[in-house]
């Protein structure tokens, strides 16, 4: 536990000279605005003890629980830091794709018009890119489904409605004029480092699984990199919505009140939302389960779309963009299968479960022919 006077919480937080540290003094200025309306006198952090999230949550970022103590009022018991990765690798992909600015962007601008996103309590971002600070609500007292152990279908028609809503609000592009830095999913710059990804990493992973894999999936792996601006375009031609772009159950809580948050926003774009429906449906569910539940799935995200004043968005369309979309989080497995350290035992789980539920999800849906 370490102690602090805290400082004068009128001034700006900036950036502390300690990522990962986030002294007491600083989260008093950062918290400021937080316990700013709160009877009795100003509060300020005390002391913190930091916690580490569980292993293989966070993959380009680090992630970490804060215990804090108050002095002179009250304020928050605990919120959640996320800081920028340690491993090297995995930080040079979030500086090039701009994962950091991209999430803190979002935070800023964003966040506030859908109930989807985690409360934000502080951002503060190096304008490069290259380093921030988030503090968010810590969601420990809500509920989380295990990645690995597949998602139930209560859960996963929860999470499907309430990502309906999410993407009806902002949906042809609803709402985000005023966000000019919100890239495109067809991004070049974002498209080439998908591809330059998936070529990179592509060996490594059909070295490793390429015996456990399809003759077809294999096959596609090999010409995968090729196809990705193609697959980026089709799922950037409008209707775009504000698509999330990580859409795991990793990043996402429900709570006792039935609400459905997600955090961990540093892929969201602009594109045609059912790639998060897909994404969610193939990578969260065990494969038989994926089988059983998926078109009444679509079913009920197209009704929520419907139901929220969303028209002209034909079910066979939806349908042709799911299949396409599979083959893109075919791209997410293999970049998150080959190319990032850590996450320990349960990052390996993790990332080897999103490979195989993503090739058995391309071959049930003809995605080898697509790409």
């Amino acid at each position: 536990m370490d102690d602090d006077h805290g400082g004068d919480s009128a001034r700006p937080a900036g950036l502390p000279d300690d990522r990962h540290a986030l002294p007491p003094a600083w989260l008093s200025r950062a918290l400021a605005a937080v316990v700013a309306d709160r009877p009795g006198p100003a509060a300020h952090v005390a002391g913190r003890e930091l916690r580490q999230v569980g292993p293989g949550v966070g993959f380009v970022s680090q992630v970490q629980r804060l215990d804090l103590r108050w002095s002179g009022g009250d304020g928050p018991s605990s919120v959640v830091a996320k800081t920028p990765a340690s491993e090297a690798r995995n930080r040079a992909l979030a500086v090039t794709l701009d994962m950091y600015g991209n999430e803190a962007r979002f935070y800023r601008y964003l966040s506030a018009r859908t109930p989807l996103a985690v409360t934000c309590h502080h951002v503060e971002l190096d304008e490069s890119g290259h380093d921030f600070v988030l503090l968010l609500e810590d969601m420990s007292a809500a509920d989380m489904v295990d990645q690995v152990s597949g998602c139930p279908l209560g859960r996963a028609t929860q999470l499907v409605t309430a990502l309906a809503d999410h993407h009806a609000r902002f949906w042809d592009e609803s709402g985000l004029d005023g966000a000019p830095w919100l890239r495109p999913l067809s991004d070049r710059r974002s498209t080439e480092v998908f591809a330059a990804a998936v070529a990179e990493n592509w060996p490594a992973v059909r070295g490793r699984f390429g015996d456990s894999l399809d003759a077809r999936v294999v096959d596609l792996g090999d010409r995968l990199a090729h196809q990705v601006p193609r697959l980026t375009a089709a799922l950037a031609r409008p209707p775009r919505t504000l698509a999330h772009g990580d859409m795991r159950l990793d990043n996402v809580f429900f709570t006792s009140a039935g609400q459905v948050s997600v955090c961990d926003w540093q892929l969201t774009d602009r594109s045609r939302g059912v790639r998060d429906l897909a994404y969610f449906v193939t990578q969260n569910l065990r494969t038989g389960d994926r089988r059983a539940w998926e078109a009444g799935l679509v079913d009920t995200y197209l009704t929520r779309l419907a139901a929220q004043g969303v028209a002209g968005y034909a079910r066979d369309e939806a349908w042709h963009d799911y299949r396409v979309a599979l083959v893109l989080c075919l791209v997410y497995a293999v970049i998150a299968c080959g190319g990032l350290d850590g996450g320990g035992a349960r990052g390996r789980d993790v990332t080897r479960t999103m490979l195989e539920r993503s090739a058995s999800a391309v071959l049930d849906h003809g995605g080898d022919a697509l790409g």
